[in-house]
């Protein structure tokens, strides 16, 4: 039995599930996983005993992020209470996890990081910081992965590549996220309009501001379309967007979704467009595609890479003349939508299930 320590979020209903599911995937092979919880916060340790081995669940001393030196404390006295063997760390609770296991393991320990958010969208999205203090926080990443992670997992190959440039480092490891298959059923959209629809944070780098320009280009030039756009999210450049949108009777901007929504939302659109000028993957794509929902999808897109043009996705690059374009393409061959979908489900099934997810990072853990 080996002691696997996970830092996530405890969550079967958000993005942590492929860490939720991971945990009990390992557990079930006969280890032991000890899981730390940001999100949600438990106020007492839950133990599952499984048949062959077992989870242990705890969360940090209290609900703040775990930045602190009572934090670092209490994980020193966790880890020499388990002692594991693996530590898998994601965001902000891979900071501690990680270095701290790391030394009083003396270098013993294997780490995993992930590598969730490239280094061009990060800087996109946040041209308001100080280049300064960007510079501060990328070293002090870089030193980071150099001295204390052995495996950087990259969920695509765009963010490996993004990653072996920046950090110069050479181990990093492409494992695909996946998506927890939620679907049931879709019934036929009715509706005598095509319905494009996007969803995602409201930010630079998503290109939404690009999107909405080359939509309302493309509606003046032809005023018999039948096309519709909904936006779906939040973010900062939600002000900007309102402004956009004024007047524009076939854009409808309808807030930030809960996620239980998000399955609905994309069932009753006939593409999902992801015009992303740069993103390391995009989740929203593989629920699309969970969803039998096919994409119109950037090529800076970490997904698109995974996905065939014209089958269950059109591609386009992330201009304001490509995507006006990618427009008329859609509205030309919209007689493809239904076996496009078809193609989405499969595409789904064949590469981003959570069980192809478990059975690939567990290879790279127990090896």
């Amino acid at each position: 039995m080996k002691t696997i320590l996970i830092a996530h979020n405890y969550n079967e209903n958000s993005f942590a599930v492929i860490s939720y599911s991971l945990a009990h995937y390992l557990a079930d092979l006969g280890n032991r996983v000890v899981f730390i919880s940001y999100r949600p916060f438990f106020s007492e340790k839950k133990q599952i005993k499984k048949d062959k081995g077992e989870l242990i669940i705890y969360s940090w001393p209290s609900e703040k992020r775990p930045t602190s030196i009572k934090d670092a404390i209490w994980f020193a006295k966790l880890y020499f209470m388990y002692k594991p063997n693996m530590v898998v760390g994601h965001f902000v609770g891979a900071n501690i996890t990680i270095g701290i296991s790391k030394l009083l393991s003396f270098t013993k320990v294997k780490t995993f990081a992930y590598y969730h958010t490239l280094m061009e969208q990060i800087n996109l999205d946040n041209q308001n910081t100080s280049t300064f203090k960007r510079k501060i926080l990328f070293l002090r990443k870089k030193m980071f992965y150099k001295f204390f992670c052995d495996v950087i997992v990259c969920p695509s190959e765009l963010a490996l590549k993004d990653f072996e440039k920046n950090y110069n480092s050479k181990n990093g490891l492409v494992i695909l996220n996946p998506m927890k298959d939620r679907f049931l059923s879709k019934e036929a959209i009715k509706s005598d309009k095509i319905i494009i629809s996007f969803l995602g944070r409201l930010a630079v780098s998503k290109g939404i501001i690009e999107l909405i320009q080359a939509f309302i280009i493309y509606k003046n030039h032809n005023k018999k379309s039948r096309m519709i756009l909904n936006i779906a999210g939040s973010g900062n450049c939600e002000l900007e967007i309102n402004k956009l949108i004024i007047n524009q009777p076939d854009i409808f901007y309808i807030g930030a979704l809960q996620y239980n929504e998000v399955d609905e939302y994309l069932k009753n659109t006939h593409f999902t467009i992801i015009p992303s000028k740069v993103d390391a993957l995009n989740m929203v794509g593989i629920e699309s595609l969970m969803n039998k929902t096919p994409l119109l999808i950037s090529n800076t897109t970490g997904l698109s890479h995974y996905l065939k043009d014209g089958e269950e996705c059109f591609k386009f690059d992330a201009t304001v003349e490509s995507i006006t374009l990618l427009l008329k393409r859609v509205e030309d061959n919209f007689g493809n939508q239904q076996q496009m979908a078809l193609n989405a489900r499969e595409t789904f099934s064949e590469i981003f299930t959570m069980e192809k997810y478990c059975l690939n990072f567990s290879k790279e853990i127990l090896k």
